[in-house]
């Protein structure tokens, strides 16, 4: 009958539309095609793209004029549009739902770690922490662990502390690290306002530190008194990289530069509920199933093989000869340290820092199994290491080796080989204040 039939006019419109849009499909699927990666799983999402463009073009070229059919694609295209809001609803609805149980007093203290290993990128020193508030762990907008009492005095003495992640403080709350301890220790002998800057960065070796310092000397933030806390990075860094006087993550680094070694892999086991919902929106799904949206997925760097000191140890080389590397480049950074103190008119000391292979502690059960876990290789040069810090303390005045500051402690004050405990950061903040050659900022003004 003539009502089932639609107009000539209006069977030309909707023609046109599906040739239209089968063209506009396989137009997409060649465009991703040439001008985006190419992946099996982009292949396949385009080779259904393609194909879907095929069947709408074949239907405008063969449909009949029917008003049933043009019944069924208005549906069709009805139901389309409400699957592409309820999505757009459900992506919404989880960030919402995911937002409220991911609050800052559900997240997982693993979190804080985390934090501490993460970072943002900083010319000329690689890296700095990101930005963290919780459970106790401060680590401010500028990437610096919070020192609680420090006053904000524009008159009050700076002092500045630098040193890896035992100067960040590891699993020890603001109040209880090594520069919280030394804030309130001058404090205590002075009414001037002192304000202590913990310039402290996980992983950092001495000549980063004294990059730090120097950016800061440039900016004009001149302080009254330097302190260098350091040791252990500077002989793992050289156990890690088989080289004296490198960074971390040197070969990771040195990859991502040189743009070698890379491959894009869903990061499956780390793929959660909230990348799911944020892209459960229409237009990403669209370009999901196109394969010119990118799929959840991170750069993947090839683990860098052991060092060949771990491998080999002493048959690459001995400790004895390797220290004697690693304390040359310590040295030749003190001498720097020395002449910038006399250019820019500040204090400094330098403390060699104890680790659970040097000194003479009574080691507790805990200790005693971190101690027999760890590498030879790596006990032993951290020992000649030291054997050449405590000669650099008789020549240097404002180098101390203080590997012996735990000689008498029976408590335990390692979390492992390097990191201490909240005991073992006060102990440490003691040694230092007895040691600091203090200017003539501080006299007159004793409590």
């Amino acid at each position: 009958m003539e009502e089932n039939h639609l107009s000539p006019s209006t069977y030309k419109f909707i023609r046109v539309c599906f040739l239209t849009a089968g063209a506009g499909l396989i137009l997409i699927a060649v465009a991703a095609s040439s001008f985006t990666a190419s992946t099996s799983h982009q292949n396949w999402s385009r080779g259904i793209v393609a194909a879907l463009g095929v069947i709408v073009t074949v239907a405008g070229l063969v449909a009949g004029r029917k008003k049933q059919f043009f019944i069924g694609v208005s549906v069709l295209l009805f139901n389309t549009l409400i699957v592409f809001l309820v999505v757009e609803f459900i992506g919404i609805t989880g960030l919402f739902v995911i937002k409220q149980f991911t609050s800052e007093e559900s997240i997982d203290p693993k979190e804080v770690e985390l934090r501490l290993n993460s970072g943002v990128y900083r010319p000329y020193v690689l890296w700095r922490a990101s930005p963290y508030n919780n459970s106790g762990v401060c680590i401010q907008d500028n990437g610096l662990r919070a020192v609680p009492e420090a006053s904000d005095d524009p008159s009050a003495i700076q002092v500045f502390v630098f040193g890896g992640s035992t100067v960040v403080g590891w699993r020890i709350p603001d109040r209880a690290t090594i520069c919280a301890h030394i804030q309130n220790g001058l404090d205590s002998i002075t009414d001037k306002p002192v304000c202590v800057t913990n310039f402290g960065q996980q992983g950092y070796v001495n000549t980063q530190q004294l990059i730090e310092l120097q950016l800061q000397l440039r900016s004009g933030n001149v302080p009254d008194m330097v302190v260098f806390y350091d040791g252990t990075n500077e002989v793992w860094s050289a156990f890690e990289t088989d080289t004296a006087g490198m960074h971390f993550c040197l070969q990771e680094i040195a990859d991502l530069y040189e743009n070698r070694n890379f491959s894009r892999e869903t990061d499956l086991a780390n793929y959660g509920i909230s990348d799911f919902a944020k892209e459960l929106s229409s237009v990403t799904l669209f370009r999901t199933i196109a394969g010119t949206q990118p799929s959840a997925s991170r750069i993947s760097i090839f683990d860098p093989k052991p060092s060949k000191c771990m491998l080999y140890g002493n048959d690459f080389v001995t400790p004895a000869q390797f220290a004697v590397e690693i304390m040359d480049i310590y040295e030749a950074d003190l001498r720097i340290l020395k002449a910038l103190s006399l250019e820019f008119n500040f204090e400094y000391s330098v403390f060699w820092q104890p680790v659970l292979f040097t000194g003479n502690k009574p080691l507790t059960p805990e200790e005693t199994a971190i101690y027999e876990s760890q590498n030879v290789f790596l006990r032993q040069l951290y020992k000649e290491c030291e054997c050449i810090a405590i000669q650099l303390d008789n020549t240097n005045d404002h180098f101390h080796c203080i590997t012996n500051v735990f000689n008498e402690v029976d408590e335990t004050v390692y979390q492992d080989y390097c990191h201490l405990n909240a005991l073992g950061d006060s102990l440490i903040a003691v040694r230092i204040l007895s040691s600091i050659q203090l200017g003539d900022q501080w006299v007159g003004s004793s409590r």
